[in-house]
């Protein structure tokens, strides 16, 4: 789905994205806003000046605190920026918090930005963006549709002769995609 909303973006947008995963640890906020500042500033080489005279001839460090103060000053700059954060839901609780009280203040400010969480509904997800735009793809059958093409191919890639095998690691795969 994100790949999809990346490639109708691109070309009207400054699209900025970050893709979380289960894996990671420590402070996803700031993960995400380094991220973010780094994408801006590769679009965008005049933020370079900002970035320099502001942060690094003061000898600011690059703390929390400096990249939430940082990053309205480039989205200021740059004009009609996306901001995609993707698998929100995999992080810890306590960090998806963090996560969308940062980006939803971002968006009180006076930015062009607008932010799309792409993200299995969560509760606590749910409770912070209610009231504000959604999509849902609950029930869908486009979406299971692909999520079986999806097993279908990664299936296909185990190596084995036993097509038996393969055909029932599918199914059962399918069956677990489809909450069975």
């Amino acid at each position: 789905i994100c790949s999809y909303i990346l490639q109708s973006l691109e070309g009207k947008y400054h699209v900025c994205y970050y893709f979380c995963n289960s894996a990671e640890a420590g402070n996803i906020c700031g993960q995400v806003l380094r991220t973010v500042a780094l994408q801006l500033l590769r679009r965008n080489v005049d933020l370079a000046s900002l970035v320099t005279n502001q942060y690094v001839y003061p000898g600011s460090s690059c703390s929390l605190a400096q990249l939430r103060n940082l990053l309205p000053q480039m989205l200021e700059v740059t004009k009609s920026t996306r901001i995609v954060i993707d698998g929100l839901d995999e992080c810890s609780e306590e960090s998806q918090m963090i996560v969308l009280k940062d980006f939803l203040r971002l968006l009180r400010k006076e930015v062009n930005c607008k932010i799309i969480i792409a993200s299995r509904r969560e509760v606590k997800i749910a409770e912070r963006l209610s009231g504000r735009p959604q999509i849902k793809l609950d029930d869908r059958e486009e979406v299971d549709s692909d999520i079986r093409q999806y097993i279908k191919y990664q299936v296909g890639l185990i190596r084995t002769s036993d097509s038996d095998l393969r055909q029932k690691i599918e199914t059962i795969l399918v069956e677990k995609s489809n909450g069975n």
